[in-house]
């Protein structure tokens, strides 16, 4: 067996020692001495050097001395000793120029910590005094810590289970001396004394986490023509050797089959079961999951060392083929919650929709000379036209005139046919003075009328995508409804993201 010694005894004494530590007695001329603390156990040759090698040396006092009267095993503690306890440890990753932490991952371990074993420790702390009064001030400082008891951590080792342990005064002897007083005895020694559970550990196992990140296959011996690659949790290892159009046959794995549903700037993953409440498309924050969420951290930690946050990148395939691409980090806040970084340049290109209500992706206008596309495709709000006042956008008195091209993404109705020209004053139209528009609708400002240039009902097997500028989410026109353009749910092989 190798030799293993880490000092755990010793610590506990030293714990207690600085317990008693600081203490300070007042002398008859106003002035405070520390006390000193002293292990009460010494050896017989450094003895004789403190008594200056004689025997007629009285020690000074006041003093404190502390030292060990009993250890005994715990059988009341004992536990299972096959028990072995998990900790994983993640480092944060050093620069390998500057040698100073970054936000990075970097090494991984486990730590197997094997069933202490428990002992109860018995101290008793000697107090010294050359009076009874400098005992009472003693003692009166002291005791008012235990109160039931007194706290000890012998080490701010995260992974030691037993750093935290309590001391219990158990009893107390007033003095050394006996009636009559004789000439034997010429300090006041007052004895405390003090039990606190220990354990003793044995060494602790520490493995480095090694896992398999990339996984190539080939069948043929001249060129790949089959491979696996993980994706949904996973490095896309193909990309780093050949591309995808050399493969035969792909297979395409997703660890424990994970979905992950998709709502703006946030990505939760489900299980294959899973289910979630559902939202209104245009609430951004993620779903409530119904069941137990789902640990991003936990899940990069099967690949140590290769998420780095701001950096690593999910992928969503899209119905046509295409791929959003964004920057992805878990929420400092809530680990179950991945937070996205879109990239603009992989959404899917807005429709422009000029003043005319001329669709540039519907052929029948792009031959009109009339034709005139907003390039930009965009609104400028979603708002309710029953409670939004365009004229007084702020509600604070002042009346402001919409700037000219200002478009709205309509929630509800607004204005009817059977009001003729008696409608709302702030939404004046194209109809005798009143605009008439319906839920989903696209209204403009033309500087001094608003006009509808997308009625909603006239396009039920058109796709049109539009963004809010003023939240930066892009919307897509279903036939139905108004929904953010690529969120929901992405099931097995239809998502993956490259650490």
């Amino acid at each position: 067996m190798q030799f293993f010694y880490d000092g755990q005894i010793r610590r506990y004494i030293t714990q207690v020692v600085r317990v008693f530590s600081n203490f300070v007695v007042k002398y008859g001329d106003g002035t405070l001495h520390r006390i000193p603390v002293m292990y009460g156990d010494p050896d017989r040759q450094v003895a004789s050097i403190i008594r200056q090698n004689s025997e007629n040396k009285v020690n000074s006092v006041p003093r404190i001395a502390v030292y060990i009267t009993s250890l005994a095993l715990a059988r009341d503690r004992v536990s299972d000793q096959s028990f072995v306890g998990k900790v994983h440890i993640r480092e944060r990753g050093i620069d390998p120029t500057t040698g100073i932490y970054n936000h990075d991952q970097g090494k991984n371990y486990t730590i197997e910590r094997l069933m202490p074993t428990p002992f109860d420790l018995t101290f008793k702390v000697d107090i010294w005094s050359s009076s009874t009064e400098q005992k009472l001030q003693i003692l009166e400082q002291i005791l008012v810590l235990f109160n039931p008891s007194l706290e000890l951590q012998t080490t701010d080792n995260y992974i030691d289970w037993t750093s935290l342990s309590v001391l219990d005064l158990t009893d107390i002897n007033w003095s050394s001396r006996q009636v009559p007083v004789g000439t034997d005895t010429p300090n006041e020694v007052a004895t405390l004394t003090l039990k606190t559970p220990i354990w003793i550990n044995p060494p602790v196992k520490v493995k480095h986490l090694g896992v398999i990140t990339k996984i190539i296959t080939g069948i043929n011996g001249n060129t790949a023509t089959s491979g696996t690659y993980i994706e949904g949790l996973g490095i896309d290892p193909i990309a780093e050797t050949t591309s995808m159009s050399d493969f035969i046959d792909v297979v395409v794995t997703t660890i424990k089959n994970y979905k992950i549903e998709v709502y703006a700037s946030t990505v939760i993953l489900l299980e294959a079961g899973a289910t979630t409440d559902p939202r209104e498309p245009t609430i951004d924050p993620a779903p409530a999951k119904v069941g137990g969420s789902i640990d991003w951290v936990n899940v990069f930690d099967v690949y140590p060392g290769k998420y780095i946050a701001g950096s690593s990148r999910i992928y969503l395939t899209q119905p046509d083929g295409s791929q959003i691409v964004g920057f992805i980090a878990v929420d400092p806040v809530d680990s179950s919650i991945l937070r996205v970084n879109w990239n603009p340049d992989t959404l899917v290109s807005n429709t422009g929709i000029d003043s005319q209500g001329h669709l540039d992706n519907n052929p029948s206008y792009n031959a009109s000379s009339s034709y005139r596309p907003n390039s930009t495709g965009t609104i400028d709000a979603i708002i309710n036209p029953q409670t939004y006042n365009p004229l007084d956008p702020t509600n604070q008195g002042t009346v402001t005139t919409p700037s000219v091209g200002t478009r709205f993404l309509l929630v509800e109705d607004i204005g009817s046919s059977l009001n003729g020209t008696d409608g709302a004053e702030a939404w004046e139209g194209t109809t005798s003075g009143e605009l008439i528009a319906k839920a989903n609708d696209i209204i403009e400002w033309t500087g001094s009328q608003w006009n509808v240039i997308f009625s909603a009902s006239q396009y039920p097997d058109t796709m049109v995508w539009q963004t809010n500028i003023y939240t930066g989410v892009q919307y897509l026109w279903n036939g139905v409804s108004w929904n953010k353009s690529f969120d929901g749910i992405y099931k097995i092989g239809q998502w993956r993201i490259e650490l």
